[in-house]
Order: structure tokens, then C-alpha cells, then sequence
């Protein structure tokens, strides 16, 4: 799923990035001499990854994927983006692309996001699909704390509602640019039954490079491929931002 949209949400960074930061667009004027700061942001990511979890389970058959996205926000909050990645052969395709929207703010030191988004798998069979999903986060201490939500109604490709929810944590080290996050999942409805992963790990940042190691499990054991992929493993990753 889109980086940066809510855990899991194929991301992880999260949409909150965009929309309270990013590259801005150059000035469309100049007043006195000065830069009129620039109402829209454009920002944009490309990653590679050892494999791609997404709420615990390898959507890329534990081989690595390569991921990027471009995202698009307005100072009102409002932002829309694209994240795409390749995966294992789902449906038929090879690609995920994932067209979003949504709005985004903070109250009470309170930030948060909520997104519109389509998941699409180019020349798959009925495997494209639409969630809505929430994200709210706060400060504690030196870090932050958060939850996640992510729904799925009923359509075309899904016989019943599916309900994703997560808390999440990140804590940065000291004056390093590297942080512990981690966070534990809940998933139930049409696509698995009570379903928990988890994920810890540690990332580093140093200018528009961020390298994250982390160890991803789940409670799954189905003896179908899903089963497979749902295993624990270790995931590696080097993220470029713009």
C-alpha cells in the first residue's frame, strides 16, 4: 500500500508526512522580492525492499520489491497521491498501484488523516479493490504514539466488510537520526479472521535516505499460500525521499 498511509497502508510513513510536509512547488509569484510561499507541496519516494509486508503477510512472495510514489497536498489539508510496487502474481498481475485522496490536519496536538483509496492490480481478474482508511497520532515524551483503521465494505471483489486496526510507536535515539518504531495489528472480516501481526524495528536517516531494519510476524497459519507468506521474517529496506 501507498507508502506512508497508515500502517499497513502500504506504508508506513505516514500520509501525515505529506500533508504537513514536502518539496514545494516553485512560487507561482513574487511579491516585494520575496517568495510567496506556495499553497501546494509536491513530494515523491522511491524504495527497495528485501520483501514486502503489508499487515504481516509477503505480498511480493518474499522476493524484494521495487516501490515509489508521488504525492500532491494543498494547505488546507487536502492532498492526493500514487504509490506503486511490485508483488507476486495476484490475479494475474505483477503491479500494485495505489490512487489516493484525503484530508489532513492537527487539533489539540492531536494529527490526522483520512484517505479514499483504490487498490489496482494492472491486468489482474477482479482483484481491484477500494478501502477507507483513518490515522491519528500524538507526541509522548521524545516519540509518538498512534492508531490506525482501515475498512473495506463490501464490492465487487469482497463478499463482506473487513476492519484493519493497529497501535503503533516510534521513539527516536538520542541525538542520532535513528529511531525504534513498531506497532500491532488487528485484522478480521472477509479477507482473514482475527487475524495479528506485529512488526519492531529500527531506522536511520541521514539526509533524503532512510534504511530501516525490522522484524514482522503474525498469528496465521493457514496451510494456503497466504499461510506461507505469513510467516515470520526480517525485512530490509532503503527509502528515498524528494
Amino acid at each position: 500500500m501507498a507508502a506512508g498511509v497508515a500502517i499497513g497502508v502500504r506504508s508506513s510513513v505516514g500520509l501525515l508526512a505529506l500533508v504537513l510536509g514536502g518539496t514545494g512547488l516553485p512560487a507561482a509569484a513574487q511579491e516585494s522580492g520575496n517568495s510567496v510561499t506556495p499553497a501546494f507541496q509536491l513530494s515523491a519516494n522511491a524504495s527497495i525492499v528485501s520483501d514486502y509486508r503489508f499487515r504481516g503477510i509477503s505480498l511480493s512472495g518474499k522476493d524484494p520489491a521495487i516501490q515509489g510514489g508521488i504525492d500532491l497536498s494543498h494547505d488546507s489539508g487536502l492532498f492526493i497521491g500514487t504509490w506503486a510496487s511490485s508483488i507476486a502474481n495476484s490475479g494475474g498481475s505483477n503491479t500494485e498501484l495505489d490512487l489516493y485522496g484525503g484530508y489532513g490536519g492537527s487539533v489539540a496536538g492531536i494529527d490526522y488523516s483520512v484517505t479514499a483509496l483504490t487498490y489496482v492490480y494492472p491486468g489482474g481478474h477482479s482483484v481491484n479493490y477500494f478501502e477507507v482508511l483513518g490515522s491519528a497520532s500524538t507526541r509522548l515524551g521524545t516519540g509518538s504514539v498512534g492508531l490506525d483503521m482501515g475498512w473495506v465494505p463490501r464490492q465487487d471483489n469482497f463478499g463482506g466488510d473487513n476492519i484493519y486496526l493497529a497501535a503503533k510507536g516510534q521513539v527516536p535515539l538520542g541525538s542520532i537520526p535513528a529511531s525504534l518504531f513498531g506497532h500491532v495489528g488487528y485484522e478480521n472480516g472477509d479477507v482473514y479472521f482475527r487475524k495479528w501481526d506485529w512488526e519492531a524495528g529500527l531506522s536511520y536517516a541521514t539526509g533524503p535516505l532512510t534504511a530501516s531494519l525490522s522484524y514482522v510476524d503474525t498469528n496465521y497459519s493457514g496451510v494456503d499460500e497466504a499461510g506461507r507468506f505469513a510467516r515470520a521474517g526480517v525485512v530490509a529496506s532503503l527509502t528515498a525521499s524528494f
